[in-house]
């Protein structure tokens, strides 16, 4: 099954007070990154399309680059109404079965909702993420006056992303109100059902000034990861997500990715979670053949559930043989995307023992990483 996520981020930032919303830092990256980068760290998903104003469409493919997106299919400009961006946006996605939209001004979106979101679209063709209404409502008429009040148990606040079949969705973009400001009401207007299911309080859509975060304190937490694996026949040999070129592998219940190893082991130290052999056991046939890039961002998972983002590594890989020197910017490519960073957060070095300690038996690597968590 195919996903392409659509986020809009075309907006005009009237209510920012001069601040350009899709570009203010939030938690170590521009809001529109920000929210990018949850996409991509989501397996689930594939393409991502990116609908922007002209003046900052170049700059938002730049930074893509910067902060490793790797899934970024294209940054195009969008419309001039919400409807006119999703439509020019979705033009650009290809035989995808689910189509996701997102508020590129929602930087705060999780893995976990995203993957909740694609079953349920999956299962009812259409699903929306929402919050119960904790405010009394009223409706008001032109004079200003109070023409009723519904029950709050009726009434949900809606979320992005939104999910739809792809059928759905080219018949909601054939001719859409122009006038709609959210996705799922085109859904309606055909008369298909939107399934609604449950969303995240922290999913809030940075609209004013006053939404971006205020003065924030850093904590910081320091781990060092240190793993070894011998070479064998018969084994592929897996560095930092690369096939290197080797008549020997490393062995290992999963791929035996050494590196990746040694900064899941650098990150779970860093927060006392104890090991990799603790989380997936060579014991545990789940793991058997791993590989050790999704490890790598089933680990990180861990650590953001804690409050916690990667703000850089430093490793080292033990080598007599291969030569590694020409594989090291896809290995930082490949970690940087897992934990949705930037390659220039990943330092990865490669040396020899001159002979000594594992003299070519097999190979080792070190990683020192350090985590921040900002609180208010």
């Amino acid at each position: 099954m195919k996903v392409d996520v659509l986020i809009l981020a075309g907006g005009s930032s009237r209510r920012m007070n001069g601040i350009n919303k899709q570009l203010a830092e939030v938690g170590g990256a521009p809001v529109v990154i920000k929210s990018a980068l949850a996409f991509e760290s989501c397996p689930e998903v594939n393409d991502i399309i990116i609908a922007a104003q002209e003046t900052d469409a170049d700059r938002i493919r730049e930074l893509c680059r910067e902060y490793g997106i790797t899934k970024l299919k294209a940054v195009t400009v969008g419309g001039d109404t919400r409807v006119a961006s999703a439509k020019r946006a979705f033009g650009l996605s290809e035989n995808a079965d689910i189509v996701l939209v997102h508020d590129g001004a929602r930087p705060y979106i999780k893995p976990e909702l995203i993957r909740r979101l694609i079953g349920a679209a999956e299962e009812y063709g259409a699903a929306v993420p929402c919050l119960p209404v904790t405010d009394t409502v009223k409706v008001i008429d032109r004079e200003g006056f109070s023409r009723g009040t519904p029950a709050r148990s009726e009434l949900r606040a809606v979320q992005t992303p939104q999910a739809f079949g792809r059928e759905l969705y080219e018949r909601m973009m054939s001719s859409p109100d122009p006038a709609a400001t959210d996705d799922s009401k085109l859904a309606e207007q055909l008369g298909a059902p939107v399934k609604l299911i449950d969303g995240d309080p922290e999913n809030i859509k940075i609209t004013t000034r006053g939404d971006l975060p205020k003065e924030e304190t850093r904590m910081m937490r320091i781990g060092h990861g240190y793993d070894v694996h011998r070479l064998a026949e018969n084994r592929k040999l897996i560095i930092g997500g690369v096939t290197v070129p080797y008549e020997l592998g490393l062995l290992g219940h999963s791929d035996a990715d050494v590196l990746v190893h040694a900064i899941m082991d650098a990150m779970l130290g860093a927060l006392a979670l104890g090991d990799i052999g603790q989380h997936f056991p060579d014991k545990d046939d789940r793991w058997k053949g791993a590989d050790s890039i999704v490890l790598l961002k089933r680990v990180n998972e861990m650590i953001k559930e804690r409050g916690f983002t990667v703000s850089n590594l430093d490793c080292t890989i033990n080598a007599e043989k291969p030569k590694l020197a020409k594989y090291i910017t896809d290995m930082r490519a490949n970690i940087a995307s897992a934990l949705g960073i930037s390659a220039d957060l990943v330092s990865v070095k490669a040396t020899t023992e001159e002979g000594l300690g594992l003299a070519g038996a097999g190979i080792g690597a070190t990683a020192v990483c350090l985590l921040e968590s900002r609180c208010a």
